[in-house]
């Protein structure tokens, strides 16, 4: 049975994509601290307006991929802040807002 035949939502918006690029695939690594780096580079595309056809990860990269693939676009980044404040490892939040600076500047150059 294709599980496409019960899609009862129109798939989300692709949005930018760089020149002959049909899909944009998310492949997050683990190494518990290197997870709030993944949500980080996530929220900085998501803002860019670019969204993953494909998520997949191992470890605490698994993790995340899970939370944004089961959620809808919209609530991805709440459910990663949801599951991050609740973390030992981004108590201080700095590791998650230096990979979004890094994420958002690298999005940047690659438009231009």
């Amino acid at each position: 049975m294709d599980a496409r035949t019960y899609q009862t939502h129109q798939p989300p918006s692709r949005g930018w994509r760089p020149e002959r690029c049909d899909r944009v695939a998310l492949v997050l690594q683990g190494g518990g601290a290197l997870g709030a780096y993944q949500a980080g580079v996530y929220q900085a595309l998501h803002e860019a307006g670019i969204e993953p056809d494909w998520v997949c990860g191992v470890s605490i990269g698994a993790i995340n991929s899970a939370i944004i693939a089961g959620n809808r676009p919209e609530n991805r980044l709440d459910q990663l802040r949801i599951f991050w404040s609740a973390s030992p490892t981004a108590r201080s939040g700095t590791t998650r807002r230096t990979a979004t600076c890094s994420a958002r500047r690298a999005i940047s150059s690659a438009r231009t």
